[in-house]
């Protein structure tokens, strides 16, 4: 289910419709703000088959961080490997004889040489070929790449979109409210509460430990941020995991998650000023 981002679905319902699809697409956004979700939306409107059996679709290729299978630990980054397969799969006809879609979660994670792999896919697409690429900031991907992919750009869900939605999951009107006005525009984040709410309650202890750390002197804000150094054992996105101690690219995501939530957060307030 896509939770705003109407201008978005317009503008491709109306390329798909006049056949003017570009090969490949950059969707640049916040983390939780749905760019993932939009593409595989569009991918399964694309391959016509319902959202919820869009995996079943040998025409659909999802690549993402994985975990080292040896060390169970999260990989630095995408590999070669990853890339290499999924050119593989672009390049084979497409088994249904329709379009072949990949998403690729994240892309500013390939290192050099998977996106070095993965140009050639780029200036040559074979057949309907469908890239999507998802990431928090352009700048991060070599310009090779970003000159050959078109930009989506994705804003903030308005709260009432993401209240609305969360009433029509059963949820009361006082809680739906919370959780709108928490989620600070990003409808993932609501969704995950949802499902979490364990997730929820660690979120509201980041802003409260945001909230207080300029009222405190230096000793005790170094005490209150020392946590974010240590590795944590629970998931990657999950603001405010309970620290762990093998995995140290999740150490590096769940601070940099901790430090665009404050991002978000010092936005918010600017903007209601």
């Amino acid at each position: 289910m896509v939770i705003g981002h109407q201008r978005i679905l317009d503008f491709f319902d109306k390329v798909i419709a006049h056949g003017n699809l570009s090969h490949a697409y950059c969707f640049v956004g916040q983390p939780q703000v749905g760019k993932c979700t939009v593409a595989k939306y569009l991918a399964a409107k694309l391959l016509k088959v319902a959202p919820e059996k869009l995996f079943t679709q040998p025409d659909f290729t999802l690549v993402q961080q994985e975990l080292n299978e040896k060390t169970g630990t999260t990989k630095q980054d995408i590999d070669i490997d990853q890339i290499r397969d999924l050119c593989a799969a672009l390049a084979r006809h497409a088994y249904l004889g329709g379009y072949k879609v990949a998403v690729i979660d994240e892309a500013e994670k390939m290192n050099a040489s998977s996106a070095n792999a993965l140009l050639k896919t780029l200036e040559e697409p074979k057949g309907n070929t469908l890239l999507f690429l998802i990431t928090t900031d352009e700048a991060l991907l070599p310009e090779t790449i970003r000159s050959r992919c078109q930009m989506i750009y994705f804003q903030p869900v308005p709260r009432p979109e993401i209240k609305q939605y969360l009433l029509t999951q059963g949820v009361d009107e006082s809680r739906a409210e919370e959780l709108a006005r928490h989620a600070i525009g990003l409808p993932g984040q609501a969704l995950g509460w949802l499902s979490d709410p364990d997730s929820y309650e660690q979120y509201k202890k980041e802003v409260g430990r945001f909230v207080s750390l300029p009222k405190r002197p230096l000793c005790e804000k170094i005490q209150a941020v020392e946590d974010l150094f240590g590795d944590p054992s629970s998931p990657r996105r999950n603001v405010g995991a309970t620290p762990g101690k093998s995995d140290h690219i999740a150490t590096r995501e769940r601070l940099e998650s901790v430090l665009n939530l404050w991002l978000l957060l010092l936005r918010d307030q600017i903007y209601r000023q």
